[in-house]
């Protein structure tokens, strides 16, 4: 049995100097990727399905994730990746339901973030307390310029919060609060704080109750401001007092460019007033009153005052559905002369004039004719007619003489004892001559008939 000797040596092995060198392989993840891994998984933890817009373009710049149903766990998922986002500055989750709690997430993720500029969270169900949290969130985010929180079932009493919000935020430019539950004390709110603000230039508070005195104190606010540029207050109610008044704060305000009063119970009268005092703004370049209480001559006011205002920037009047005259046409083409790129838009076109003092004279047909054919209406006609011309036809009237003939026959009575006289003896008349031809004794004949009569069976032979 032989061993096999094996050399051993002590000496260390000598390793390779780029084995020496290399790091151990890592897997560097992108920025986007560490989002989205960390979307996920809060998803999974919260039980929700991933949001597939955000999953497919996680690197957009601007995420549109409109009625998805995301409801407040879907928006806690979505504020844990809003956290390490550095690309979106724009984000619009209208329509998902997320409530106050889901925004409370999305308010703690936006405090200090510094790329999203536009917040679209309308229809989201946030009530009171998500007025709250929006003024929170706007008065410590300084980057947002534009919000939109729309049909949200804000009440009267929250308008203070954006009321707030508009005193003291210096970089919201486009604030939309439509289709909620402000009333006159919101008006009042409005109000007071556009009377301090310079920053916003676009204000939407249609599909509101601001009227009465809420109307009037929202128009001192728009007399006192210098920066808005849009203004939209349809679907409200200013009528009389807040019409007037709007009238005043067009008298004076230089900056705002679009008004927008359609749908506001404005009739005839509140505009006429409201006119006058438009005629002292030559900045204002586009008025939309569509579906008030007005007619074609409410209109017709409005396109006088552009009319006479040489300076006027008005580029766009907008009068809806609104029915008009062939006098509005007149004072339109008039307009159209002096600016032809103005728009005017306007309802059905009525064949009437509802001013009678635009009425045009009625035209003499005689006159036209002459001015056609330089010949008069003499001189138009035939011989034949100039020689008929003048002459008088007398027709005999005999239908009426028969008529009264027929008449007194068939009111005559027969029966009349005269009558049957007068036809007895013309009767016996002709039977005495019929007698007389054939036998020539009457006398004889009338005794035979006499005779007849009494018996009642002898007949004459004659």
């Amino acid at each position: 049995m032989s061993i096999k000797a094996e050399t051993i040596s002590l000496r260390p092995r000598m390793l390779r100097e780029e084995t020496l060198l290399e790091d151990p392989p890592r897997k560097y993840m992108e920025p986007h990727e560490v989002k989205m891994k960390l979307y996920l998984k809060e998803c999974e933890r919260l039980q929700v399905i991933p949001v597939s817009a955000y999953v497919r373009k996680p690197t957009s710049t601007a995420l549109c994730l409109q009625h998805y149903n995301m409801g407040p766990n879907g928006a806690r998922a979505l504020s844990a990746a809003l956290l390490l986002d550095t690309t979106i500055s724009f984000l619009d989750i209208e329509g998902n339901s997320i409530t106050s709690i889901g925004l409370s997430s999305i308010k703690e993720a936006l405090v200090d973030h510094n790329f999203i500029t536009h917040l679209n969270i309308s229809d989201n169900k946030l009530g009171s307390r998500g007025a709250v949290l929006l003024e929170q969130l706007m008065l410590a985010n300084h980057r947002i310029d534009t919000l939109h929180a729309s049909r949200n079932g804000f009440k009267d009493a929250d308008a203070e919060y954006f009321a707030h919000m508009i005193k003291e935020n210096r970089t919201l430019k486009e604030l939309v609060v439509s289709g909620n539950e402000f009333e006159e004390a919101a008006g009042c709110a409005f109000g007071a704080a556009l009377s301090s603000n310079e920053t916003l230039e676009r204000l939407d508070v249609s599909w509101n109750h601001i009227r009465k005195r809420g109307a009037l104190e929202f128009a001192i606010g728009i007399k006192e401001n210098v920066g808005l540029k849009k203004l939209d207050v349809s679907f409200n109610g200013f009528g009389t007092e807040g019409t007037a008044f709007m009238g005043q704060a067009l008298a004076t305000n230089r900056t705002l460019l679009e008004l927008d009063m359609s749908k506001n119970r404005i009739t005839n009268f509140d505009l006429k007033v409201m006119v006058k005092q438009l005629a002292q703004n030559d900045t204002l370049q586009v008025l939309r009153l569509g579906d008030n209480l007005i007619n074609a001559l409410g209109a017709i006011d409005v396109l006088q005052t552009v009319l006479a205002l040489e300076t006027s920037s008005m580029e766009k009047i907008d009068f809806g559905t609104t029915c008009v005259d062939q006098g509005f046409l007149q004072v339109l083409e008039e307009l159209k002369t002096l600016k032809p790129n103005i728009e005017v838009i306007h309802g059905r076109i009525q064949n009437v004039y509802i001013d009678l003092d635009m009425k045009p004279p009625e035209e003499n047909p005689d006159q036209i004719l002459s001015e056609f054919s330089g010949r008069t209406p003499d001189d138009a006609l035939s011989d034949v007619d100039k020689a008929e011309k003048g002459k008088t036809y007398v027709v005999e009237n005999t239908t009426d003489e028969n008529d009264n003939d027929d008449h007194e026959k068939q009111t005559r009575k027969p029966g009349s004892n005269k009558e049957k006289n007068e036809l007895i003896e013309h009767n016996e008349h002709e039977l005495d001559a019929e007698v007389l031809a054939v036998t020539g004794e009457p006398q004889t004949q009338m005794a035979l008939v006499d005779e007849r009569d009494g018996a009642g069976t002898v007949t004459p032979d004659i």
